[in-house]
């Protein structure tokens, strides 16, 4: 975990942008004798690993329970999911789609792998995370009221370092596009970016 603390302040650049790794100052035991290390935005769901065991086996729990369940993941592989979950969720330079099943299985990933991460307990348990030489891509069941009715469809979002161009990525996808609102920027309020 330190050694991930360390990592992500050496690269120069916000790596965390909606949820919350624990700061190794402020990682305490809780009363359980877990160590929180990890905290939804909205503390909603808290992640932790048994200090005592050499496992490193990562559990969650939801801010209305005490029962820790396994997450089937261990603290380096969580590490990097979250990581990547995060890097999604913070760049600027992405896109997402609804798009229907055939269209998804037609091409639309080609040239992505899966990464093998298990779904997270804040994530639906068929959500799939990809990556090619240049973007990340996670699959996932659109938001309520997204797909057309009668339609089998997926929210599609896919992600890349700033300065990366996204147009091979959009090539048959762009009637199933969401389009982004535009940030309203103010000096006196800040309007956060949507969360696709």
């Amino acid at each position: 975990m330190v050694e991930w603390h360390e990592a992500a302040s050496s690269t120069g650049t916000r790596v965390v942008f909606q949820d919350h790794a624990v700061k190794p100052a402020d990682l305490k035991r809780e009363a359980d004798s877990m160590l929180v290390f990890w905290i939804e935005n909205q503390h909603g769901y808290y992640w932790a690993v048994d200090p005592e065991s050499t496992d490193r086996q990562v559990l969650d729990r939801t801010n209305t329970s005490d029962t820790w369940r396994p997450t089937g993941e261990n603290l380096e592989r969580f590490l990097l999911h979250r990581t990547v979950h995060e890097a999604l969720t913070g760049t600027e330079v992405k896109f997402s789609a609804v798009v229907p099943t055939e269209v998804l299985e037609s091409g639309a990933l080609d040239g992505f792998s899966a990464l093998p991460f298990a779904p997270a307990v804040n994530e639906s348990s068929s959500t799939r995370w990809l990556c090619s030489g240049d973007a990340l891509a996670r699959v996932a069941p659109p938001p309520a009221g997204y797909a057309p009715p009668g339609q089998e469809s997926w929210m599609l979002t896919i992600a890349a370092a700033p300065g990366a161009d996204l147009r091979k990525y959009r090539a048959g996808l762009e009637p199933h596009v969401l389009e982004r609102p535009r940030r309203e920027e103010r000096p006196d309020k800040v309007i956060p970016a949507p969360p696709f």
